[in-house]
């Protein structure tokens, strides 16, 4: 049974993910976070390696148990390709969303945006093979966000991270998550009407 979870795509991706986001954090998260004047500077790369850096090792522990926790809920069974064309994508737009919209947001460092984005995907690959944890899943993500939009709790992970959260960050999340489910759907209808011509 182990074996067989080993060998899922999901798990491979983790499995690189993880330890990779543990060397970029080796390297410094200076150097990699998001900044407000990455246009200005022509740092390109923080737009993407922001998402994969964190302020602390407590906001790293708190991120990848986030991606494990999502893989064993949702099962979703992407391919690899897959994971890192979706996870590219999100980490790009949340951080250019961000740019437009966040000017008093001068730095930003974590996985969470993107992970939100991941577990409404998450949900709605599931959704055919088990409909209640798709929508279970899916609704607590959106009612966190509710909440964080609108303030009606006062708990986050500031305490546990050491820093401030960015709420804005996982509402950019999901908001990406929709282009994306809607890119994957007319890919996958695509794919079936050409299956059938053939």
């Amino acid at each position: 049974m182990w074996e067989k979870i080993k060998s899922l795509p999901d798990w491979r991706f983790v499995a690189v993910a993880i330890p990779l986001m543990a060397i970029f954090q080796w390297i410094g998260p200076e150097t990699l976070r998001y900044e407000r004047d990455w246009i200005d500077t022509g740092q390109i790369w923080r737009i993407l390696t922001a998402h994969w850096v964190h302020v602390g090792w407590a906001h790293w522990l708190l991120n990848c148990s986030g991606l494990v926790i999502m893989v064993i809920l949702t099962t979703p069974g992407w391919s690899v390709r897959r994971w890192i064309a979706t996870t590219i994508s999100m980490a790009i737009g949340i951080s250019i969303l961000m740019t437009l919209f966040n000017p008093d947001i001068l730095n930003v460092a974590g996985l969470s945006g993107v992970l939100y984005g991941l577990y409404l995907l998450g949900a709605i690959s599931l959704f055919a093979q088990d409909r209640l944890i798709a929508v279970l899943v899916g609704a607590a993500v959106l009612l966190k966000i509710g909440m964080e939009q609108f303030q009606f709790y006062d708990f986050n992970s500031s305490s546990l991270i050491g820093a401030r959260v960015i709420v804005d960050s996982h509402f950019y999340g999901v908001i990406m998550a929709i282009p994306i489910a809607l890119l994957w759907t007319t890919y996958t209808m695509n794919q079936g009407i050409t299956e059938q011509s053939n």
